[in-house]
């Protein structure tokens, strides 16, 4: 039943994605609803999850990822159990790093500007969310 989760995870990202890459914009109903399940789950949390998301608000205060992505990866963190917290940060920080440097090459290839161009982001979350499958974490 866990893994029917996490692969329903993971196929709501993949739409979410295929929704940002059209309209550029992340609904709130998709991941206020991710974050506050995962919340009223596993509230109050642990130091972990709570230091993502602080790294996620600090990364969209400072640009570097839209308002919607910054929810959507913290949903996807409370969805984690608390045990599995710690690697769940350091999965989302090796895929964020990861997939801003795959879309700095690709910018670089299609002699696109490296920084400061508005883009769809959603696509990023999919290595975190495959992890979550593949790993067999167990999310609610």
């Amino acid at each position: 039943m866990h893994t029917i989760h996490a692969a329903l995870i993971l196929a709501l990202t993949i739409g979410i994605a295929a929704y940002d890459l059209r309209r550029q914009h992340i609904p709130n109903s998709v991941t206020l609803t991710l974050l506050l399940g995962g919340m009223i789950t596993y509230f109050p949390g642990v130091f972990e999850t709570w230091l993502g998301c602080a790294l996620l608000f600090v990364t969209w205060r400072l640009g570097g990822m839209g308002g919607g992505d910054a929810k959507l990866w913290m949903g996807l963190l409370w969805l984690v159990p608390p045990s599995l917290a710690g690697m769940a940060v350091s999965m989302m920080v090796i895929s964020f790093l990861t997939t801003a440097s795959l879309q700095m090459v690709w910018r670089k290839l299609n002699d696109q500007p490296l920084t400061g161009v508005r883009s769809p982001g959603a696509w990023r979350v999919l290595p975190f969310a495959a992890w979550l499958l593949l790993s067999g974490v167990h999310v609610h």
